[in-house]
Order: C-alpha cells, then structure tokens, then sequence
C-alpha cells in the first residue's frame, strides 16, 4: 500500500505541465543522469521545449569537473531543456544561467524553510544554514535548429542524510532534515520552475537588481578562500559576486575576478 510519505515522493507530470511553462515531461523511475537523457534525446528527436527530464533515483548524476552527486529516494533530481532564443536570452547572458537558476531555487525555497538561511554558494550551488542543499550542471545542447541550454538540478528534499555518506553529513543537508516536513515533490518543482521562468525573463531584460541578489545571497562574501583554475591555486578574500557572475577575490597582488574555477577550500 502507497504511504502518504511514497506519494509525496511521487511526481505528477500532468500537474508540471498544466502549472508551469514546461510543455513535456520524460518520467523516469530510475536513470543514471537526467542530464544526459536530456542531451542524448534533443540530439535524436524533434522535441517541444521547454523538456523536463525528471526521475525518483538518479544513480550516476554529474556535478561540475566530473563530481558525482550523491541522491536517493526523495531527492527532486531533473534537467530542463531550454532554447535561450524563446527567452530573448544572447549567448553572451548564458554564462549568468547557474547564477540565475541558483537564484530562483534560493527564492523558491524561502516559501518552504520558513527563517532558514539560504544562500549562493558560488558558481553552481545553493545552501541552507551553511551546507549543501543543491546542485546544478548547466550544459549546452544541440544548435540545431536553435541552440538549447539544458539546466539540470538536484534538490535534497526528502531525502534524509542520515542516510547519506559519512563525508556528506557535516557538508550536507535536506529540507527534512531542516525543517522535520515531508514536501510534496510535484509542489516543490513547480514552485522551483515557476521562480526560474521569472528569474530568465529578468536576465533577458537586464535587471540590474538581479546582480545585487547574488551578492546578497553570496554565502562565500568575506571568507578566505582557496580558488583551483587549471594547474593554478589563488588564494584571497572573497568580496562576492560582480554583475557578470565573476566570484571577485582580494589576493595578495590585488583585486581579482574569476570567471571559473573550483573552490577547493573556505577558511
């Protein structure tokens, strides 16, 4: 017999279409990365974007520089397949796209965590009071006929980390864990892709203020921090996040920014 907790868990693809601008959606029950299917299946068919890819266990999910994303029954794992040019969105905005979907999650789950503290984790990840609550991987797909983005992303939600990889307690969390309520999945997602509609339409006209809500949001602002680019470590003061979605270090030869790279410590 189904739960009340199994059928939170469950997801609606009838409801995401109907309460949000997504037009398909592709269910799986099991799948080694939303991600990829987005890619492989926008390679080889027709599809009406905007896709949502999403699944209940994902089992081979990708962070940035080849990281695995660890997940589990309860997570809201999925990638949505967009074509910038539906949004008036210029190449040169794309590289703002993990920042502006970081954003809309922030938002989104403000609704839900009540006074919890979350925040941009720069480039790719969002907090809640300090650890880890989601990921995202931003890849480009085919250009043809017109080139598409596909945004995937992993929010922990019912999954609890008592579950999880001793190494993942202390840097991790859920909203369960957080907050001790089991979300509905479909609410949560519609919710997240309704925030995130909003925050493209904002990054296509320009809102300066969008800017200004990442550096408010920046969870690494004034902390010492190690940056990895290439064979290269830069050491510096965090001063948040500029207009472009560069993280701006204080180093000791000066004021730096940096487009990419990978945090690899925060003193």
């Amino acid at each position: 017999m189904l739960t009340e907790d199994d059928a939170k868990n469950r997801f609606d693809s009838a409801r995401i279409v109907r309460e949000s601008f997504v037009q398909q959606v592709r269910y799986h029950e099991t799948i080694d990365s939303t991600n990829d299917d987005a890619l492989e299946f926008c390679r080889n068919n027709p599809c009406p974007v905007p896709l949502l890819v999403v699944t209940s266990r994902q089992t081979a999910g990708r962070g940035r520089s080849s990281n695995q994303w660890w997940s589990t029954t309860g997570a809201l794992t999925c990638s949505l397949v967009i074509r910038p040019d539906d949004f008036g969105i210029a190449e040169r905005e794309w590289p703002k796209a993990s920042l502006t979907t970081g954003l809309s999650i922030c938002l989104a789950l403000d609704t839900l965590a009540g006074e919890q503290e979350v925040s941009l984790k720069w480039p790719n990840d969002v907090w809640m009071n300090r650890r880890k609550i989601c990921g995202i991987l931003i890849e480009v797909g085919g250009r043809r006929p017109a080139p598409t983005l596909v945004i995937g992303i992993g929010i922990n939600v019912n999954n609890s980390f008592s579950a999880a990889p001793d190494e993942l307690r202390e840097i991790a969390t859920s909203l369960v864990d957080t907050t001790g309520t089991v979300f509905d999945l479909t609410e949560v997602l519609v919710g997240v892709l309704g925030e995130l509609e909003r925050q493209l339409v904002r990054l296509r006209d320009g809102d300066r203020q969008l800017a200004a809500e990442w550096q408010a949001r920046c969870a690494l602002r004034g902390r010492s921090i190690e940056l990895k680019l290439g064979h290269e470590k830069f050491e510096g003061i965090c001063l948040g996040i500029d207009a472009d979605g560069a993280i701006m270090l204080q180093t000791p030869v000066g004021q730096e920014r940096f487009f990419g790279g990978m945090i690899t410590q925060i003193r």
